[in-house]
């Protein structure tokens, strides 16, 4: 089935709420004002990357840096960047400064950088005023402050995504099974002489339900065996409770649900990481976006318009060291501990993440829309190095239930003052800038009034902050010692032969700014893995 609104880069919204959506919502978010928060998540071939927002930053050379300083070799910067390029085929834009060298050239996924609308040049010019240092390719090469453009994962009009790696070229060993739901993973009893203290089991098939094998509308029961080993790469919500619905997980909350335990791991499902973020949007009063130029038909006829691309514009890295140092919250956790980041950042790593609109738009509940010709943009702030954690439980031992999913968003008090500080500068940058002052008419919708103070944009970021779509860390990765740790540092799951986990689960601290170009590298580092231990490459 090939899916249209998956190719059209601004028709990701039409996913939500539909059967190509796996309808994943956050239980209250006790911290967030007790929303109720809707997690989009792709359920057909290519999965969320045929509904994500297009962006390719890789994070921070700190980032990987720090995941091996936790103790997983093989996993800094300098091994990572190799797998970053390997995926990307990355097509020059005249008059970009890329930085060439850091790019790849032969892969599967299709970059590129687009055009700006005169609003983005506008807030590019009053991020400059205000200081941030251009650095115009900034995203791939691992910085960690200034403002930049981020490559998209779209090209001609169309997007490119993980449905390419199979779609194009694919390997001669591989089958697809579409319309097919993994249950649980099989296991067996290791025989004594392979069993040991830490592995009693082995991963040898994985039960599904698939429509492909039934007749009609129904689904059968089937059964696929592994002649190696059992890869999961169901992403940070999926994959720990496949785990979980095999008996591997916290004991307690197995026996909870009824699920033989087979191997105790408390932490999988916990450690879930998010990137909270906060729309604010301006009523201009020229037409500088493109608001006006919205022509589905011309998509349609030439994969051509605004449609074609997503009309983001510059982004930003920003520490936020300065403007935070009188906070109480800030004070507090420096005197705790006075030679650490209180966010736990290290130096290259950003405190908010900022990027703009080049139209009216947002989330699900961002439902107003602009009226009368207004021509409105936003501005989002995202909080990097989030101190809250929050968790994925299973609602019984029956597969087909949703997970009860806890974001605890906004839990730690400090991300609150982070995030709400963020915000505020923001909006310094657009109402004072050189470039979007003279442009701006105020606040949208006009009834909504800036907040005046630390505890009002407290309390707008808890109206307002929502999910940047960027689960994480559900199955961390971690050497031996790390009680936490679901896999280890190659990628196997603790406990079990022949079982691997493949995708941003297994991130041991989510890293900064997108995860799109990270789930790739982490594919690409587990085919090296794999490799490497059946002796295939040295």
């Amino acid at each position: 089935m090939d899916l249209v609104n998956s190719h059209m880069p601004m028709a990701w919204q039409k996913f939500h709420f539909t059967e190509h959506d796996w309808n994943y919502d956050t239980e209250p978010q006790k911290h967030a004002n007790n929303r109720v928060i809707h997690l989009p998540r792709g359920r057909f071939l290519s999965g969320c990357s045929g509904l994500n927002g297009t962006i390719i930053t890789r994070g921070c050379k700190a980032d990987y840096d720090e995941w091996e300083a936790l103790r997983n070799p093989g996993w800094s910067w300098n091994d990572v960047l190799p797998l970053f390029k390997k995926s990307e085929r990355f097509i020059p834009t005249e008059g970009f400064g890329a930085a060439t060298e850091y790019h790849g050239t032969d892969g599967q996924l299709v970059t590129t950088v687009h055009p700006q609308a005169p609003i983005s040049d506008a807030m590019l010019d009053s991020y400059i005023n205000k200081g941030i240092s251009y650095r115009p390719d900034m995203f791939v090469q691992g910085e960690g402050e200034g403002v930049g453009h981020v490559t998209r994962t779209v090209h001609e009009g169309v997007r490119t995504s993980g449905a390419d790696f199979v779609n194009k070229n694919p390997p001669a060993n591989l089958h697809v099974l579409l319309e097919t739901t993994v249950l649980r993973v099989v296991l067996e009893s290791l025989p004594d002489s392979e069993s040991t203290d830490s592995s009693k089991y082995r991963a040898i098939a994985v039960e599904a339900e698939s429509k492909i094998k039934a007749d009609g509308d129904a689904v059968k029961l089937i059964t696929l065996r592994g002649k190696k080993e059992i890869i999961i790469s169901a992403g940070a919500y999926n994959s720990p409770c496949i785990l979980m619905h095999s008996g591997i997980g916290p004991k307690d909350h197995l026996e909870e649900c009824g699920i033989d335990v087979k191997v105790d791991l408390k932490s999988v499902g916990q450690n879930l990481s998010d990137h909270p973020s906060v729309f604010q949007f301006y009523l201009l009063k020229s037409k500088m976006t493109y608001d006006h130029v919205i022509y589905p038909l011309e998509w349609l006829e030439s994969k051509s318009g605004i449609l074609g691309r997503f009309p983001f514009g510059p982004f930003v890295f920003l520490r936020l060291d300065k403007l935070m140092e009188d906070k109480p919250e800030w004070k507090a956790a420096k005197e705790k501990n006075p030679e650490k980041d209180p966010m736990g950042q290290l130096p290259g790593q950003p405190h908010v993440e900022y990027f703009s609109t080049e139209l009216y738009g947002g989330g699900p509940q961002h439902s107003d829309l602009p009226t009368k010709g207004e021509s409105c943009f936003a501005v989002i702030t995202m909080l990097c190095g989030t101190r809250s954690r929050g968790s994925i439980r299973l609602n019984g031992s029956d597969p087909h239930g949703k997970p009860k999913i806890d974001h605890n968003y906004l839990a730690n008090e400090l991300d609150v003052a982070v995030l709400a500080e963020g915000c505020r500068y923001v909006n310094e940058i657009v109402t004072e800038g050189a470039g979007t002052r003279e442009h701006i008419t105020g606040p949208w919708p006009t009834t909504r009034a800036h907040p005046n103070g630390d505890e009002q944009w407290k309390e707008y970021v808890r109206q307002q902050a929502g999910t940047c779509y960027h689960p994480a860390s559900t199955c961390k990765m971690g050497p031996d010692e790390d009680e936490e740790a679901v896999v280890d540092p190659r990628l196997r799951v603790r406990g079990i032969k022949s079982l691997r986990v493949a995708d941003i689960s297994i991130m041991p601290k989510l890293n900064n700014g997108h995860p799109q170009a990270p789930a790739y590298m982490i594919g690409e580092k587990a085919a090296q893995l794999i490799l490497e231990d059946n002796r295939i490459i040295g």
